[in-house]
């Protein structure tokens, strides 16, 4: 890893611990950097941002393989934030920005996607795996953060992709627990 997106990473850790940041844990994006490598997708798609310390990772793991990122952050403080924070680590050129709220822009990608990272709202989850299920391919991989955190809110979203005949679907228990869902059929 350069030395300057060591930096921002540790930065944002430190940030991230003081409150309110509510950033994926170092093992968590190392985990999802490994897991891009691994699978080599073409298309991320990333949901909820926050300042753009999981973008990093992804971005990182996108360079690696020659994959798109576009992430969806409809917060214009962490919006700012995130791009400012893609730009020191020297990473935005691999990632697209979407300042907008992503159940409204779903909708409008007609690519294959490969890769998708749950990280927004919570509760909305199950909306968007639907919405973006026409664009999943055999193989494309959706990682839902927060399944052990927030169970509570997430037993639609759970039961939906444990109990479909096209998902295979198990937990990762690292971080705040991460569901990775692959579609098999």
């Amino acid at each position: 890893m350069e030395k300057r997106i060591s930096k921002i990473l540790t930065k944002l850790e430190v940030l991230n611990q003081k409150g309110g940041q509510w950033n994926i844990s170092h093992e968590t994006g190392q985990f999802l950097h490994d897991l891009i490598i691994k699978n080599k997708p073409e298309l991320i798609l990333e949901i909820g941002a926050s300042n753009g310390y999981s973008t990093i990772w992804l971005a990182m793991a996108a360079q690696k393989v020659d994959a798109k990122v576009i992430t969806y952050e409809f917060v214009p403080e962490k919006v700012r934030d995130l791009v400012s924070n893609l730009q020191k680590a020297g990473l935005i050129k691999y990632v697209q920005v979407v300042p907008d709220d992503a159940n409204k822009r779903l909708g409008e990608i007609d690519e294959k996607v490969d890769f998708v990272f749950l990280d927004g709202r919570k509760n909305e989850y199950l909306q968007q795996f639907k919405l973006l299920e026409p664009n999943f391919k055999q193989g494309s991989l959706v990682v839902a953060d927060n399944v052990n955190s927030h169970t509570h809110v997430l037993q639609d979203y759970l039961y939906y992709v444990n109990n479909s005949k096209e998902y295979k679907s198990k937990l990762k228990d690292i971080g705040s627990g991460l569901e990775i869902t692959e579609k098999i059929s």
